[in-house]
C-alpha cells in the first residue's frame, strides 16, 4: 500500500526543531534538489542531492537530523548527525575496514572522493578528519601507501 503524504505540514515555525535533532524519516520523492522526506510523519523536509552519500529508495525509512529551518519555514534534514558525531561514526568504518583487509589499506589522502563515498559512504573532509583522528589517537599509521592499523 502507498503511504499517502499529502497531509505533512510543508512550513514550521523556527523553533519547533532544534538543529540536529534526531528525527525519523521516511523518503517519498525525489526531485532535482535532492530527496523529499517524510519527518515523524508530520512534517515535509528536504535533503539536497549533494548530501547524499549512499543509494535510497521510495518508502525508506530512516533516523535524519534537522539541519535548519530555512526563512519561509521549510526545514533541511541530513541523513548523517553532526560533523564531530559524523566523523566519530567513521572512525568505526575504517577500524572495521581495516580489520577486515588485515591491518592494512590502500585508502588515504590520496584516495578519490568516489571511492571513499563508495567504501565509507563519506565525504573526503570526514574521511580525512577521521584517518586524523585515529592517527591522533595511535590507532592507525598514515602511509606513503594508505593506512595501517597499530599493533
Amino acid at each position: 500500500m502507498k503511504h499517502n503524504f499529502e497531509h505533512l505540514i510543508e512550513h514550521v515555525d523556527p523553533d519547533e526543531f532544534s538543529r540536529w535533532e534526531e528525527v525519523d524519516l521516511e523518503i517519498y520523492a525525489f526531485s532535482d534538489l535532492g530527496i523529499q522526506v517524510a519527518i515523524n510523519d508530520e512534517y515535509t523536509g528536504l535533503v539536497y542531492g549533494n548530501q547524499v552519500y549512499d543509494k535510497y529508495h521510495e518508502g525508506q525509512k530512516l533516523k535524519g537530523y534537522i539541519t535548519g529551518i530555512r526563512d519561509d519555514g521549510r526545514i533541511d534534514v541530513s541523513l548523517q548527525p553532526d560533523k564531530g558525531r559524523h566523523v566519530h561514526s567513521t572512525f568505526d568504518k575504517i577500524l572495521d575496514h581495516l580489520k577486515e583487509v588485515g591491518g592494512k589499506s590502500e585508502f588515504g589522502d590520496k584516495s578519490s572522493p568516489e571511492d571513499i563515498k563508495r567504501e565509507f559512504k563519506v565525504s573526503k573532509k570526514v574521511f580525512k578528519q577521521a584517518i586524523g583522528g585515529l592517527y591522533k589517537q595511535g590507532k592507525i599509521k598514515i602511509t606513503d601507501e594508505g593506512i595501517e592499523l597499530v599493533q
